[in-house]
């Protein structure tokens, strides 16, 4: 074989290897947390104007701050999932949806994210640290977290824990439903203290 139809076929093949290991990859998907439904609280949809809440700062773990999914394998070891991504800073979308669900279950319309502008009169600050926020896939997924409810006028503040469990399923996308669903059950935790502070 002379030396150019020798490259030729060293060429064929990796040409051939690399449309092979195209086709063999697996694709990126992509998720979001989701909130309560509008309409879906007490209030039923209805415009309100209740007590301005500041919501935030809103902390996770760095562990799962990142974009991979995170689930555990056993007591020390924890997967980071190749191609199952978060569409948002895992920070960032606990915030966001906690906001929203507090805004459906509480009557007020009136709810910012940390930091909110300087001209918003926040009444009331809802402060949380997230300690545990993930599960094994086939079995459950856990979220413990420690907040607080600050009252700017004269700094009276009630604190809580709440701790949460459901079945986290056998996929990505069950995961992150049961997520949801935990960031739901927080909010109503919330939502339950300062509705019952209403005479504070």
């Amino acid at each position: 074989m002379s030396r150019v139809r020798r490259y030729a076929a060293i060429a064929a093949c990796l040409i051939a290897l690399v449309v092979s290991a195209g086709c063999g990859s697996s694709p990126t998907r992509f998720y979001a947390l989701s909130a309560l439904p509008q309409g879906g609280g007490p209030a039923g949809g209805v415009v309100r104007s209740g007590p301005a809440l500041g919501i935030g700062p809103v902390s996770v773990p760095e562990r799962l701050n990142r974009p991979e999914i995170v689930t555990w394998v056993n007591d020390n070891m924890l997967h980071l999932a190749e191609f199952d991504l978060w569409a948002a800073p895992l920070q960032d979308s606990v915030t966001r949806v906690l906001a929203e669900n507090l805004s459906v279950l509480l009557p007020t319309d009136r709810v910012a994210i940390f930091p909110w502008p300087s001209d918003m009169p926040v009444e009331y600050e809802v402060r949380v640290e997230v300690a545990r926020f993930e599960g094994t896939l086939g079995r459950e997924c856990s979220l413990i977290a420690r907040w607080s409810i600050v009252r700017r006028g004269d700094k009276q503040t009630r604190a809580g824990r709440s701790s949460h469990t459901e079945p986290a399923g056998d996929t990505y996308t069950t995961l992150v439903a049961a997520q949801s669903r935990l960031i739901a059950a927080l909010s109503r935790d919330i939502a339950t203290t300062l509705d019952a502070g209403g005479g504070w």
